[in-house]
């Protein structure tokens, strides 16, 4: 069953190692085209010339439909899944070709002549150049700025810190809060500890497969921006007839999450109205305000790095592709409001779904809050929310015009998807996403209802039933993207695309709810002693600090690859062998030394500040009795 799971993540990763074999296009591949990549090698070119100057430039063909080179290209502009073969990209060292040169403003003109020369040599055509960018000997001599040397000093702190904390911890040990907090022998006890009895600690190893995934995944999709020697064979495979469902099973992977996250609040939230039954609003502010002290710290690490030492990181030639805005940006990131705000211009692009969880979770808080403060309207508040989780996405598509899922589109794709209408209206809006967040409170409703009134065996079997046709469902759902291609439907404001993408989305949220419904009721099994795997649960607990380092790791070891490189299985396994790698160390260090001594001490400060309201409420009473 965990395999149906894991699989529907899984997909585009087996797709881009290679798993995918055939074409749908197959007389395509043996079209004679110009290559798109053509990179001198930039290293060489440093080392080689004191005075370098390198320059990537992109040039753009004009049509000529009496030269046979265009009619293959334009023939291959039509399906929107291949490169956009009338752009050429090149890094030249210039050193190469002119002697002496330095860099001024007369170079792009340079650039343009040579390439406009040279392509009309080989293949006939007319083209116009623009030059991306240009390095040089002083680009790599920059002085550090005051927010670089501000995050060397907080590091130094941090690890100054930990380290004298271990020590005293280890020579006697102290019971100063600090102390405690920062203590990495602590930490790593928390790290292992055993979850507690009345945990449901599979859902922890359930998260820790599902952050898996997304590593993999996202370490691979970068492929896609590189300079490739055989752009040929990402296109074949991006070009198989079920490639469409490979995409959507990508694309909703994110529900996953979200239905996860929805289950756990709700179950964390119902558990305390039944102890505590009478009403108190603070309980929803204890609980926001220990959510940030989770988040905010590493968080803020994470987007200070990004501001001021990744420029330096990705120097080099592949700079300009992978573009970060956390130092005009970063305010959008703490407000949690990314995933609404500069969505073509994003901090951290990936930390869109921590904007989303965020406002998911105030919206549930809301919605719980109800739950507690007026038990009779459960029931009406269920109906409500499977209204909306089915409405409201496919009223967005509906009014907003777009494709009932989301659709490979190689250009989209070399732009991180920031020019493609559906991820930024559909994709990253958290309105959009309320139907597994939703489905994950209403499975959390069930499964505290089943425990209290102890009819887990009557009803278990029934609901393995609905888990059995809603996996029918949702695969039936997602093997219909198979067709949609050859399928000639208008999409403005188009009532089947508005009713299958709102029922192809809610399959996924109601899938998984049903499906981490059936595991927590089945007791013991050999799934549930797997996922609750002591290694499973200590990933779990760094996987936050994996989230959100990922993105720096992965475009640091892709803009230091040398280019142009073959695309194939041993590259991808290369590269995602050491994300995988680099990324756990990093957030490994970055859980002991920031994120778990922070969450100790932003917690114990909660503790204090909101039991001194509680003191101050109850004077206020008590006065008021007097």
């Amino acid at each position: 069953m965990m395999n149906l799971l894991v699989q529907s993540g899984l997909m585009l990763s087996v797709a881009l190692c290679g798993a995918l074999c055939e074409q749908l296009y197959p007389t395509e591949r043996n079209a004679k085209l110009p290559r798109i990549y053509e990179y001198d090698d930039f290293y060489t070119c440093r080392r080689r010339y004191t005075n370098f100057v390198y320059c990537v430039s992109v040039s753009t063909l004009q049509a000529d439909t009496s030269n046979d080179v265009w009619k293959n290209i334009s023939h291959l502009q039509a399906n929107r899944r291949n490169f956009p073969h009338d752009q050429f990209e090149r890094g030249l060292c210039l050193n190469d070709y002119h002697a002496g040169l330095t860099l001024d403003h007369k170079t792009p003109n340079l650039i343009a002549t040579h390439l406009y020369q040279k392509i009309y040599h080989q293949y006939g055509l007319y083209s116009h150049t623009t030059t991306e960018s240009c390095w040089t000997k002083t680009s790599f001599e920059q002085q550090l700025t005051f927010g670089e040397y501000f995050f060397v000093f907080l590091s130094i702190c941090l690890l100054f810190t930990t380290v004298c904390a271990t020590w005293i911890d280890f020579n006697g040990g102290s019971k100063e809060l600090f102390v405690n907090a920062f203590s990495i022998r602590r930490n790593m006890q928390q790290l292992w500890k055993a979850p507690k009895p009345n945990a449901l600690p599979f859902l922890d190893g359930v998260r820790a497969l599902g952050t898996l995934t997304i590593l993999i995944v996202h370490s691979q999709l970068p492929m896609i921006r590189m300079p490739l020697w055989n752009t040929e064979d990402l296109e074949e495979q991006a070009n198989h007839a079920i490639f469409p469902l490979v995409n959507s099973g990508n694309t909703h992977m994110i529900q996953f999450f979200f239905t996860l996250g929805g289950m756990v609040f709700g179950i964390s939230c119902l558990r305390h109205f039944e102890r505590y039954p009478s009403f108190k609003f603070m309980y929803f502010i204890d609980k926001l305000l220990r959510r940030l002290v989770r988040l905010l710290p590493a968080y803020m690490l994470i987007i200070l790095y990004q501001a001021t030492w990744y420029k330096r990181v990705k120097r080099g030639p592949l700079e300009y592709k992978f573009d970060d805005y956390c130092l005009e940006n970063w305010w959008s990131n703490l407000l949690f409001l990314n995933n609404y705000i500069h969505t073509t211009k994003p901090c951290l692009q990936f930390s869109w779904y921590l904007g989303a969880d965020v406002q998911l979770f105030l919206i549930g808080s809301l919605l719980l809050l109800l739950v507690w403060k007026w038990p009779l309207i459960k029931a009406w508040l269920v109906r409500l929310m499977i209204a909306v989780a089915f409405f409201m996405p496919g009223y967005i598509i509906y009014t907003e015009s777009i494709e009932p899922t989301m659709t490979f589109d190689m250009r989209h794709a070399l732009a991180e998807l920031r020019t493609y209408d559906h991820f930024l209206k559909y994709y990253l809006p958290s309105h959009t996403n309320i139907s597994g967040y939703f489905f994950g409170i209403i499975a959390a409703m069930f499964y505290t209802k089943i425990v209290s009134t102890q009819a887990s065996d009557q009803l278990l079997p029934m609901l393995q039933k609905f888990l059995n046709i809603s996996l029918v469902t949702l695969f039936g759902l997602n093997a219909f993207t198979i067709l949609l291609p050859f399928m000639n439907i208008d999409k403005q404001h188009s009532l089947f695309h508005a009713t299958y993408g709102s029922f192809l989305k809610s399959s996924w949220g109601c899938g998984y709810s049903l499906l981490f419904l059936v595991l927590a009721l089945k007791g013991k099994s050999h799934v549930r002693d797997v996922l609750s795997h002591s290694l499973l649960q200590s990933f779990a607990k760094i996987s936050y600090c994996v989230y959100i380092v990922q993105y720096t790791v992965i475009y640091g070891l892709y803009t230091n690859f040398p280019i142009p490189l073959v695309y194939g299985g041993f590259n991808l396994l290369i590269l995602t062998s050491a994300a995988l790698l680099i990324t756990v160390i990093c957030a490994l260090l970055l859980y002991l030394a920031v994120e778990a001594p922070l969450v100790q001490i932003g917690n114990k400060c909660v503790t204090t500040l909101l039991g001194e309201c509680a003191t101050n409420e109850i004077e206020i009473k008590h006065t008021k009795h007097k």
